[in-house]
């Protein structure tokens, strides 16, 4: 926090992003500091813009910081230091206002001129570095070609008995005679 300064002055958006912490996982890990340290950065950049319209109150700032958490928690937490440097430099145009809305917006064009960019550059070589995909695996086909025989085991092997007559054992053969008659009919 004490060399937040000299770090981010050379920062570029790339280091940033490579390098940085996510703001998600700094609040959680230690939300007072990670507050405090985007209120001390977000209170020199109002005095240092010195816009016609700005923050009023303290509560201003810290519902401004709270707004940034909840917008942007994906952000890294230098990367919306090297934000606050370029509106500093005017690189993005407050047309004299610095409201929670203007730093809002330039957040979101910091966002999209460089670190979609660089997610996308990321995701990019990540994806070339995969040896497959599995979004575009047919599992139907995979399961409806798996072919998994049963165990076929006697009535004996599974300790159960049959208590059949030879009467009975006559009658399952005229059922089956029976029906092959009637198959042979139906096909002709």
């Amino acid at each position: 926090m004490a060399h937040s300064n000299k770090l981010i002055r050379n920062y570029t958006p790339a280091e940033a992003y490579n390098n940085g912490l996510n703001l998600r996982s700094a609040v959680n890990t230690d939300g007072q500091t990670t507050r405090i340290l985007l209120l001390g950065h977000l209170e020199r950049l109002v005095r240092s813009v010195n816009a016609t319209r700005s923050f009023q109150t303290e509560e201003d700032l810290y519902d401004a910081v709270d707004d940034i958490i909840e917008i942007f928690p994906t952000l890294k937490v230098e990367e919306i230091l090297v934000c606050f440097k370029y509106i500093r430099q005017g690189k993005y145009e407050l047309y004299g206002n610095l409201t929670t809305n203007t730093l809002i917006k330039c957040l979101h064009q910091y966002d999209l001129d460089n670190t979609v960019r660089l997610r996308e550059q990321e995701h990019l070589e990540n994806k070339n570095k995969l040896p497959y995909h599995t979004a575009h695996i047919d599992w139907q086909r995979l399961a409806d070609q798996i072919v998994i025989e049963p165990e076929k085991k006697s009535l004996e092997e599974l300790g159960g008995h049959v208590h059949i007559t030879a009467h009975d054992l006559q009658e399952i053969q005229r059922a089956k005679e029976e029906a092959q008659a009637k198959e042979k009919k139906d096909i002709n």
